[in-house]
């Protein structure tokens, strides 16, 4: 017996096809995405800043830089303040030389110094001061630029590139002279004015200049950033018509003369090598002249 030629077969059916759509894995996604968001903004709002900038000031320390900050506080946008920082330069013989910023407040990459590798930063500091034996300096008002950044060279070493800028008002330089003046010399100037490129570690002057009205200066030369950090410095100094005439019981423009130092365009020139903490000055002589007699 035969099936009706009409009967109908049975088809199976087809399953649902899946959702595969980029809408529906966003859909699926978004709780978690704006969990780890949530979690991210609570840890830049909440997360000790402050902490991860000691850090990363340690991480320059091992390029033989040290910074010690009393007081620190540091926004999420980069907005900081600091008190009490000071940079020790000193040795066994000299304990006391440092680099010292009473206060000093501007705006900084948070996440280059939490990644502590990136330094770009406007800040302006007051009564800034250094110490180092016979020589000392001061300044009122402060007002500084950087581009810095670490870069990897090599294992896990690091070297710090870039530029920076300084430009100063209203500061004092003091310095002991205990072989002809016997006193302490006093030069005030009115405006400083400091640029630099670092490559390599290696920190170089491209202008450095000082106006006052006793002593216009100026100083070239380059710093290598490291354990020790190694000077390679030349100073020119050229004294006004006011600063001889300050100093006119003590006939300096005739002493420094007798010193040979003294230079027929009437400047001061001076190498600067050695490290930081232990600086070896050395007066340029005047070659071709003859040192005047004992007067």
């Amino acid at each position: 017996m035969t099936e009706p030629e009409n009967s109908e077969e049975l088809v199976p059916a087809t399953p649902p096809q899946v959702e595969r759509t980029w809408q529906a894995t966003l859909k699926k996604a978004s709780p978690y995405a704006a969990g780890v968001a949530a979690f991210l903004i609570g840890l830049l709002i909440f997360a000790p800043l402050e902490a991860y900038a000691m850090l990363a000031l340690r991480q320059l320390g091992a390029s033989g830089v040290h910074v010690d900050i009393a007081d620190l506080s540091l926004s999420v946008f980069g907005r900081f303040r600091a008190e009490s920082i000071k940079i020790p330069f000193g040795n066994e013989t000299d304990k006391q030389a440092a680099l010292k910023i009473a206060e000093a407040k501007g705006k900084i990459s948070t996440l280059g110094i939490l990644l502590g590798d990136k330094y770009d930063a406007h800040a302006e500091a007051v009564i800034f001061s250094f110490a180092k034996g016979d020589f000392g300096l001061k300044i009122d008002s402060l007002e500084i630029t950087s581009a810095l950044e670490q870069t990897k060279s090599g294992g896990t070493q690091k070297t710090l590139n870039g530029s920076f800028q300084i430009e100063a008002e209203s500061a004092q330089v003091t310095y002991k002279e205990n072989k002809f003046l016997k006193e302490e010399i006093v030069i005030p100037f009115l405006k400083v004015t400091l640029k630099a490129t670092a490559q390599q570690n290696v920190l170089k002057i491209d202008q450095g200049e000082a106006m006052g009205r006793l002593i216009n200066a100026q100083i070239r030369g380059s710093v290598s950033m490291g354990t020790q950090t190694e000077l390679s410095l030349n100073i020119i100094l050229k004294p006004t018509n006011e600063f001889f005439e300050k100093y006119q019981d003590k006939d300096l423009r005739t002493l420094l003369k007798f010193a040979n130092v003294l230079q027929d365009d009437g400047r001061l020139e001076f190498n600067v090598r050695g490290t930081m903490a232990a600086p070896v000055v050395e007066p340029v002589t005047v070659k071709s002249a003859t040192p005047p007699t004992t007067p």
